[in-house]
């Protein structure tokens, strides 16, 4: 019988709650962390968005070649947003199974319609690390989308599902760095 990777962290992730794993060899691989920072803005410069997006796309690439889930903190604008084709970029990876968390420069985080972004509001980029890292190991990385330029509701649910620990544990760090500010 195969062992495939989502059912492996299924797994992994079954026998880690109930205690089975717990510091054992076959717990899952380290999470590998990526923080990107968006370049400045320049309405229309087509050089910065393609930069943007290659930058996204190296980074996963050097990230998945550990073998560990993969996790993208992502430093935008004041809104959270990167130029055009950096944020399409994190839309497609987001949909590939690579953790996406946002902070912004100072501002509130712009809406996610599709929720496939995790906000990090309150943290900054070394917490919003460790704990986009403790949840990819704990939980596993999301689910993909078998056509991430076109994805289902079925799957697009289940990223999202798959997600509302991650989205709850930031906003628990958030709240408590706040608190102690």
């Amino acid at each position: 019988m195969s062992l495939t990777r989502a059912r492996f962290f299924r797994l992994t992730r079954a026998l880690t709650l109930a205690g089975g794993l717990a510091g054992s060899a076959f717990a899952a691989a380290p999470a590998n962390i990526a923080v990107l920072h968006s370049a400045v803005e320049l309405p229309g410069d087509a050089t910065r968005e393609g930069a943007g997006e290659f930058e996204v796309m190296v980074s996963v690439a050097r990230l998945e070649n550990d073998h560990g889930a993969v996790g993208i903190v992502g430093v935008g604008n004041r809104h959270g947003l990167f130029p055009k084709g950096g944020e399409h970029a994190l839309h497609f990876f987001a949909l590939r199974g690579v953790a996406v968390a946002k902070l912004t420069r100072g501002g509130d985080l712009a809406s996610d319609p599709e929720g496939l972004f995790l906000g990090g509001s309150g943290l900054n980029e070394a917490e919003a690390s460790t704990v986009l890292a403790r949840c990819l190991e704990r939980y596993g990385p999301p689910p993909s989308a078998a056509d991430p330029d076109h994805p289902t509701p079925r799957e697009l649910a289940a990223i999202r599902t798959h997600l509302a620990p991650f989205q709850q544990a930031l906003a628990i760090a958030g709240a408590q760095r706040i608190a102690l500010q």
